[in-house]
């Protein structure tokens, strides 16, 4: 196995791990649901970045899979989910729009910041018309979206209960 693939393996644990270790357990249900309707998102943007030329990812985990499904198995389904799960989970209710929109671009940047490092390091990312300022614009506003969806299914299920 290729170091690139050590990675994308090492990211799958620390993102199983954080889950277990951040997740509180009266929490776990919202993080499902955090996490699935992420994917909801992702799975096609992801697809739609790769197919438009935009974006490729030459190693995956599941090589011959990649032959249906060029997006990144590891970012689309582990990390990107788990991140956007400690996003909403933690999510500061009480600050100012100013304070909440730097939230976002902490979270945004973070992940913009990963990839763009993995990008230029590794052979796991390989932007072709894309940029990291459109990982982090795309990436605020799939948080954004996810967690309003959040925001309203955690309402429905307080009224439910």
């Amino acid at each position: 196995m290729n170091m690139e693939r050590w990675i994308l393996v090492g990211i799958i644990v620390i993102s199983i791990l954080a889950i277990f270790l951040l997740v509180p357990k009266q929490k776990t249900r919202e993080a499902w649901v955090i996490f699935l309707s992420l994917q909801i998102i992702t799975w096609p943007a992801g697809l739609l970045a790769v197919e438009w030329n935009m974006i490729d990812y030459p190693v995956q985990l599941f090589s011959s899979a990649n032959k249906f499904n060029r997006s990144s198995f590891t970012f689309e389904f582990f990390l990107f989910p788990v991140t956007a799960i400690m996003f909403s989970l933690y999510f500061p209710k009480k600050l100012k729009k100013t304070g909440k929109f730097f939230y976002y671009f902490l979270f945004a940047g973070f992940f913009t910041c990963l990839e763009v490092v993995i990008e230029r390091c590794t052979e796991l990312v390989d932007y072709l018309s894309w940029h990291g300022s459109y990982t982090l614009l795309s990436v605020m506003v799939t948080l954004y979206i996810n967690h309003t969806y959040y925001s309203w299914f955690k309402k429905e299920l307080k009224k439910n209960e």
